[in-house]
């Protein structure tokens, strides 16, 4: 091979490498693979969610155990029977012995008739336990949906700066194959033909990289879908900002909606009646108590049936129970009071998240705003900075500057973007609004609604 030739050959071996690294990358909506909208996305979220199945199965515990608690308010119903054989010897010295059958059958009936409020407050307990599992089944599903957006919005992201790369490299291509004609032409040199091809070649990573990214994005929001196989989504980033809702609308409105606030203030009215209960333990209760039943008893071949009943009201009063109870109470009103500290600090979270949140709304609107205007002005600037150098009075390196300003607009306008809906989302959340929902009004979440890509 000739030196020249070794010399092409040198300068064009990485180009074709990337670009046939590009060309057999997957490509996102590739073939006849499936492709999610947000709102499907977040139905398979919360179909599959683990923490969400796992909140499930705490409302059928808190329904359990409230059926356990409001059994002792009903009759108690219980039926006994035995049969007994037995024998002896005592009067073997008459030569008589001794051997005998027992039949026996009994049916019980008790009845509490006054515990001191104890029944009714471990009933209204239980009651307030399963609202707090129900809260905390929302609040799994609140949290997934939020952090299944937020997954779905990054891949559109990753996407779009995809595509950015995309058409980086084509542009490198397209400024490439102007140097070769303008060499052709005798009006650039071979300086300008190596710049060209090594400004293609340093192009060519960052698309490789950003089809990476759209392959962990895409496996990081098959987690939350529980999902199998390669998809596509359907979404768009274009924004309107605007401003976030005050401090105090978003307080308001996470004490009024947010499910955790709720499942909080659930569990406190819980160890509230608990209190009641644990001070009963050393009170007098009063129960009602029945029995009926028969007895056959066979001895000597001779048979004497017996028939019983009984019925009677029991009174039981505790004297001294060694300060059980009292030990009881102290633990009862000591969750009371961790609960309500417990509230406290909830609040003051949710206070801090929500001052982060609308900075960060407020920041990434005004820098989408900002940006908008740049990227316009900046690819207008590219497009001027072209012409000129095909006209010869622009110079290689303004057409550089121009797409590096371009590229860095592009960019950062988009995760501007990015940044701005998932603020908004965490607002949502924050305030404890339906993100199955409230994702898709636009009065609640100014976002935009879906579209095709």
């Amino acid at each position: 091979m000739s030196s020249s030739g070794f010399s092409v050959f040198r300068y064009f071996a990485p180009i074709a490498f990337f670009v046939c690294v590009s060309l057999l990358s997957p490509r996102v909506c590739a073939g006849n693979e499936r492709v999610y909208t947000l709102r499907e996305c977040l139905e398979k979220t919360l179909e599959y969610s683990r923490d969400a199945l796992i909140a499930g199965e705490g409302i059928k515990m808190s329904e359990g155990r409230y059926l356990e608690e409001r059994s002792a308010a009903f009759p108690q119903v219980r039926a006994e029977a035995h049969f007994l054989r037995s024998g002896n010897d005592l009067n073997g010295l008459q030569g008589l012995g001794s051997e005998g059958n027992e039949y026996f059958s009994n049916l019980n009936l008790s009845q509490v008739l006054f515990t001191w409020g104890q029944i009714g407050a471990a009933i209204k307990a239980a009651k307030y336990d399963k609202a707090a599992s129900e809260q905390q089944f929302r609040a799994a599903q609140q949290l997934a949906l939020r952090e299944a957006s937020s997954a779905f919005y990054d891949l559109l992201l990753t996407i779009d700066l995809e595509k950015v790369a995309r058409d980086n490299v084509a542009q490198k291509q397209r400024h490439f194959d102007e140097v070769q004609r303008r060499l052709q032409l005798e009006v650039a040199t071979d300086y300008d033909v190596l710049s060209g091809r090594v400004a293609l070649a340093n192009a060519l990573p960052a698309l490789t990289q950003a089809e990476n990214a759209i392959r962990l994005a895409r496996d990081r929001l098959r987690y939350y879908m529980g999902i199998q196989g390669n998809f596509g989504i359907k979404g768009n980033l274009v924004v309107e900002p605007k401003e976030p809702e005050p401090l105090e609308i978003v307080l308001a409105r996470a004490r009024e909606k947010r499910p955790d606030v709720a499942f909080q203030t659930s569990r406190t009215e819980t160890f509230r009646e608990l209190v009641t209960v644990a001070r009963a333990g050393n009170k007098p209760r009063v129960d009602l108590r029945s029995n009926v039943g028969w007895t056959g008893l066979s001895a000597l071949e001779k048979e004497s049936p017996l028939q019983h009943w009984d019925a009677g009201i029991f009174l039981t009063i505790p004297i001294f129970d060694g300060f059980q109870t009292k030990g009881r109470v102290i633990q009862a009103e000591s969750r009371v009071s961790s609960s309500r500290y417990e509230m406290d600090r909830l609040l003051d979270n949710i206070a801090l998240d929500a001052r982060g949140a609308i900075n960060s709304v407020d920041e990434s609107a005004q820098i989408v705003s900002g940006l908008k205007a740049t990227t316009s002005q900046a690819e207008r600037l590219l497009e001027m900075a072209e012409v000129g150098y095909r006209h010869g009075v622009k110079t290689k390196l303004e057409v550089d500057d121009a797409e590096s300003n371009v590229l860095a607009a592009r960019i950062n306008l988009l995760r501007a973007r990015r940044d701005y809906i998932t603020a908004r989302v965490r607002m949502l959340w924050i305030m404890g609004e339906d993100l199955q929902t409230a994702l898709f009004d636009p009065e609640i979440s100014k976002l935009p609604l879906e579209s095709g890509r």
